[in-house]
């Protein structure tokens, strides 16, 4: 088969399908647009990093960060050892701060992980 025959072969084969519309969009206006979409999520999520900065104790924060937030349940990751079990040992305490100064965010448990890429020297 020549290269025509192969040519028309295609397109009969191809035909049936919509042809992608191409549209351009002002990146200005998209991440405006996202915002303004999320905008109760991003402040919920603000207003819980803040007051978990507030609750941390000076000598965890160094060990301990925030992680993720699905539904309920709000992930931190925790330097393995005794920076883990005092976090554990203070989890109804900072459950029951973080509903009190953050309500939005309906955090009803904690979930305590390893730190990701834990460095024994810093």
């Amino acid at each position: 088969m020549n290269e025509a025959g192969q040519e028309k072969l295609l397109k009969s084969a191809t035909q049936w399908q919509k042809k992608p519309v191409v549209r351009c969009f002002e990146a200005g206006r998209e991440a405006a647009f996202f915002l303004q979409q999320r905008a109760g999520q991003l402040n919920r999520n603000a207003l819980l990093v803040d007051a978990w900065e507030e609750l941390i104790p000076p000598g965890l924060k160094r060990w301990c960060r925030l992680d993720s937030l699905t539904g309920h349940v709000l992930t931190v990751q925790a330097a393995p050892g005794p920076y883990m079990h005092q976090l554990r040992i203070m989890q109804n305490e900072l459950l029951a701060e973080l509903a009190r100064r953050c309500p939005q965010a309906a955090v009803r448990k904690l979930r305590i992980i390893p730190l990701k890429q834990y460095d024994e020297e810093h």
